[in-house]
């Protein structure tokens, strides 16, 4: 019985002694070595150091962000910070004591995930915010006025914006290029070059006319117009006089003039305009344009005829009409000494035949080359 112990105890001595020796050479040949079967990003980092795979994972981190041949470089100090407290996972940091340290070996745990290895996404969406304001530009819209008796055009330009998430998810997907594509959206320019280059017909001309001697009135007729005048409105957009002309008051410039209210005649800010109003309505009708809003005095106006007006008022009567063409709308308003002039041009089509001759009331010019213009 004795030497059965005694044989036990010799064995568990030698187990012992294995075991130790077991972790002695482990711990020496693996205490600054990855574990086998670590990856990272697909890559085997088996019995690599420390020093060599953080060099490959700050390696295979993209160091730049690319645009029309120019370069933003990336800094990842924080993310740096991440991976070097993934490491000590996989390499624990000695204790002091070689004893410890075999036991803090055996304790590491065989498995460490690398998806535990995080991008510090903060960091980055600050610089790409930073790269946005050198990348981003506004679109740059194509512009048309009638002026001097000619359409003049100007080409748009389209813009660029930075699509920070895109291009972070790019970059976070990225381990093999330094360089990553940034991932910039195009905003297209509204009126676009080619929706200009459309507008060359003309859809509806009227002129009306108005007693010049009314200094007051007159000048609420040409405020009116001007505000109306190289308006241009998309295709299937409502036009709202109200809305474009605005409130007429006297720190807007508009003047007391005669208007008809319940078929009476008063004073009141901004009277006269109606004449704008329904000189585009002419226009409006001849370019076969839906008509949305319209109504008429409680009294005949001397500049159309009768029920051909359209009277408006702020906040309470407006004309609205929709452009049902195939593009954009632009009106001409211009007045003369005694003339109110309202041009509409646009894009012809069977619905909206272009306009072969202009008109007027009570009568037109003696002459369309001269005046009015």
């Amino acid at each position: 019985m004795k030497k059965t112990r005694l044989l036990i105890l010799a064995l568990l001595l030698q187990l012992c002694v294995t075991l130790g020796f077991g972790a002695v050479v482990s711990y020496g040949n693996t205490r600054d070595r990855a574990p086998s079967g670590l990856m990272i990003w697909d890559k085997d980092i088996s019995g690599l150091s420390r020093d060599q795979v953080s060099d490959l994972i700050r390696e295979k981190l993209p160091n730049t962000v690319t645009y029309e041949d120019q370069f933003y470089p990336l800094k990842w100090e924080r993310t740096y910070t991440e991976i070097e407290h993934w490491l000590d996972q996989v390499y624990p940091a000695t204790t002091g004591s070689w004893v410890g340290d075999v036991f803090q070996n055996l304790a590491r745990p065989l498995i460490v995930s690398s998806d535990s290895i995080r991008l510090d996404q903060a960091e980055i969406f600050t610089q790409l915010q930073d790269f946005s304001r050198l990348i981003n530009q506004p679109a740059q819209v194509a512009t048309i006025e009638f002026d001097a008796g000619q359409l003049k055009k100007t080409d748009g330009l389209s813009g660029r914006d930075l699509d920070i998430e895109a291009t972070w998810l790019k970059i976070f997907q990225e381990q093999e290029q330094k360089n990553v594509e940034a991932i910039v959206n195009v905003i297209p320019a509204k009126p676009s070059t080619a929706d200009i280059f459309e507008i060359g017909d003309k859809l509806g001309d009227y002129t009306t006319y108005f007693n010049p001697q009314d200094g007051q009135r007159t000048n609420n007729v040409r405020l009116a117009a001007m505000a109306l005048d190289n308006r241009l409105i998309p295709p299937g957009e409502v036009f709202s006089f109200n809305e474009v002309v605005g409130e007429r008051t006297v720190a807007t410039g508009y003047s007391p003039a005669i208007v008809f209210v319940n078929q009476s005649m008063v004073k009141d800010i901004g009277g006269g305009i109606c004449q704008d109003s329904s000189t585009l309505y002419q226009a409006v009708l001849q370019a076969n344009l839906s008509i949305e809003e319209r109504h008429t005095h409680s009294l005949p106006v001397s500049y159309v005829m009768r029920g051909q007006d359209a009277t408006v008022s702020y906040g309470i009567l407006d004309f609205c009409f929709r452009n049902n063409t195939q593009g954009y709308l632009l009106i001409s308003a211009r007045t003369g000494p005694n003339w109110l002039r309202i041009r509409l041009f646009g894009l012809a089509d069977e619905k909206h035949p272009e306009l072969q001759n202009p008109q007027g009331y009570p009568r037109g010019p003696e002459s369309w080359d001269k005046d009015p213009k």
